[in-house]
């Protein structure tokens, strides 16, 4: 498994299903992400996403500990 810091651009908080962010990856793509559980995460912070095989396993705020298991990722750019 691998691990990639990305950037907070924007917060939703919980639809109906998961709560909901935009992320910013170094080269600059930029992902709407879902997860299971709340993470505190703030704007402008960031996280590191946990890949197994290009796929998007975990989401961990590194501030507080917390982590999530991935619900579903959309690239946006």
């Amino acid at each position: 498994m691998t691990t990639e810091s990305l950037k907070i651009l924007q917060t939703f908080g919980w639809d109906s299903v998961s709560y909901k962010v935009l992320v910013q990856a170094k080269s600059g793509n930029r992902y709407l992400l879902w997860y299971y559980y709340p993470l505190a995460i703030e704007v402008g912070q960031e996280v590191l996403i946990s890949f197994s095989y290009n796929t998007w396993v975990q989401i961990n705020n590194p501030r507080n500990g917390k982590s999530s298991k991935i619900h579903q990722v959309s690239k946006i750019s």
